[in-house]
């Protein structure tokens, strides 16, 4: 039987062929029939020989009609006597004669074990890289769904913040006001031990007010919206700043404090608020946990050769051990043991000498020894050969301070203010009656006011000097307001000095965004907030 070309290339590309007539026996055989089992006696069906093509005589019937052209079987199997499995493709096309009439069939049989098992394996590796994508995927929506619910909680946690700050500062407002009010003896003098009694009231708002600040700082420094404000600052001015107020907490708790400041360490770069806060907390801290008849002390080194100042505050008390140590300048965290449960504290004060310190380009280390004590470093940069530049520039500085120092009991209301009132949106009665007999006191008329509805309806009748406008009102809040009133022609312009117990980080930035001219939160100095009031007035005038 004489094959054409196209039929010998299909065969030698094959491992073993069969010739098959019109009724589907086998009429001859080559290649390595091992293949399919062994020799295959003539005549043998070829469905019986290849049982997998058992279902497709219809396809076969239609090669041999010429209404198909071949029909492909890949990867069936054989096991072979040892045991070993073969892999193997199957292609059947049209037997042509000489004229090209369709003679009968050829089977080709391919060994594809090798190339069958590599793609096995390909195929097993896409299916398990498959698998790791889903399973990557089904982490991904879950992590997706724990920062959703992290950042729930995070909303939550800042909206309680702000909405406890607000409604701490507010009294706080009214208390610290008044007791300056009563200070200054403004409403009549006091006996010597009617003010010591309200130096207490005073301490104890201001203890209040430290320890909301506390956590606002430590919010802002995570915002990225904490700023320092950098100069030249006298460590021995700063450090000795705080004697006072040290030394009375010392003597309370039958404690001796000990200052043992370097004379070569004069001037550093920093912000002196921010550094009197560091040493205060690390001071304040040292006192509460070192018990009665111990020592607790406050010592500065220079250290030329490294650049930098080491504060170290050190006590005698109950120390710290070392698997505490790790974790005590995390916010909120607090060592377990009989002395915590004496004192009170938030467990933020450490965690803001941390941040403080790194944003000032410094550190903060602790050596510590259970029942010794505990010796806290915060290590900031120094310039020992920009030290009498700074020095030279700091006496011209306090002599410009002190020449403009002209003392005053109240500040006199802005002769810009005239005969228009200043208007006062607050829905705090308390805090409104305290800030209208000041401003009265220094010269303004004031017209209070407790919605931002009553405002815009005032404002329509008479035009005020200045808006001081409170945020957070029970019915239309101040962005609201303000709002409204940029968008009035008549009241564009007009000054408005937002006066807010919202101080969380982002607050400000909203405030001025929506037309504030300038911004203070609560509780505020009386004298600040005259001056303020007289500044923006000056400036839009």
């Amino acid at each position: 039987m004489k094959l054409t070309v196209e039929q010998q290339v299909l065969i030698e590309t094959g491992s073993a062929y069969l010739i098959v007539d019109p009724e589907l026996h086998v009429q001859g055989a080559g290649g390595l029939l091992a293949l399919v089992g062994g020799e295959p006696p003539i005549g043998v069906h070829l469905i019986d020989l290849l049982p997998e093509l058992f279902g497709n005589e219809q396809a076969l019937a239609e090669i041999l009609s010429g209404d198909r052209d071949r029909l492909s079987l890949p990867l069936i199997n054989r096991q072979l006597p040892d045991g070993s499995v073969l892999y193997l493709d199957l292609l059947t096309v049209p037997l042509m004669d000489e004229r090209g009439k369709i003679t009968g069939l050829i089977q080709i049989i391919t060994d594809t074990t090798h190339r069958s098992v590599s793609e096995r394996l390909l195929t097993q590796r896409r299916n398990e890289l498959q698998l790791l994508k889903d399973r990557i995927q089904r982490q991904n929506v879950e992590l997706a769904r724990i920062n959703a619910g992290l950042l729930r909680v995070t909303k939550l946690k800042d909206e309680f913040l702000a909405s406890m700050s607000h409604e701490v500062r507010t009294p706080l407002t009214a208390i610290l006001g008044l007791v300056d009010v009563l200070r200054a003896q403004l409403v009549g003098p006091l006996s010597e031990e009617q003010l010591n009694a309200i130096n207490g009231i005073k301490q104890g708002g201001q203890h209040l007010l430290a320890l909301i600040n506390d956590y606002l700082d430590i919010a802002k420094i995570e915002a990225g919206r904490l700023e320092l404000d950098i100069g030249p600052v006298s460590v021995q001015d700063v450090c000795y700043s705080l004697r006072p107020m040290v030394a009375d907490m010392a003597r309370r708790a039958r404690l001796e404090l000990i200052y043992d400041l370097d004379p070569a360490v004069q001037v550093i770069l920093a912000d002196a608020r921010r550094l009197r806060q560091i040493l205060i907390n690390l001071l304040s801290n040292a006192i509460k946990f070192t018990p009665s008849g111990g020592k607790v002390g406050l010592e500065v080194r220079g250290e030329p050769e490294r650049g930098a100042v080491r504060f170290t505050v050190w006590d005698t008390g109950i120390g710290i051990a070392a698997e505490d140590a790790a974790r005590l300048f995390e916010p909120f965290q607090q060592i377990e043991n009989e002395r915590q449960q004496e004192v009170t504290g938030s467990g933020l004060g450490l965690a803001l000498v941390s941040k403080l310190a790194r944003l000032h380009g410094g550190s903060v280390s602790l050596e510590s020894e259970v029942g010794v004590g505990s010796r806290f470093h915060v290590l900031l940069p120094w310039e020992p050969d920009e030290q009498q530049r700074l020095l030279e520039w700091f006496a011209n500085e306090r002599q410009k301070e002190h020449e403009a120092d002209v003392p005053t009991d109240l500040p006199s209301a802005s002769p810009l203010a005239g005969d228009r009132p200043l208007l006062m949106v607050e829905d705090d009665v308390a805090s409104a009656s305290l800030f209208a007999q000041y401003l009265t006191r220094c010269g303004y008329r004031v017209v209070h006011v407790e919605s931002g509805e009553e405002a815009l309806a005032y404002v329509q009748g008479e035009l005020p000097c200045l808006v001081l406008l409170d945020v957070r009102m029970h019915t239309m809040d101040g962005i609201e307001v303000m709002r409204h009133l940029r968008a009035d022609v008549a009241t564009r312009n007009l000054p408005i000095l937002v006066l807010t117990a919202l101080a969380m980080p982002g607050d400000r930035e909203r405030c001025l965004a929506a037309g504030a001219d300038d911004y203070l939160a609560k509780p505020v100095r009386l004298r600040q907030l005259a001056e303020r009031i007289g500044a923006l007035l000056e400036q839009k005038g």
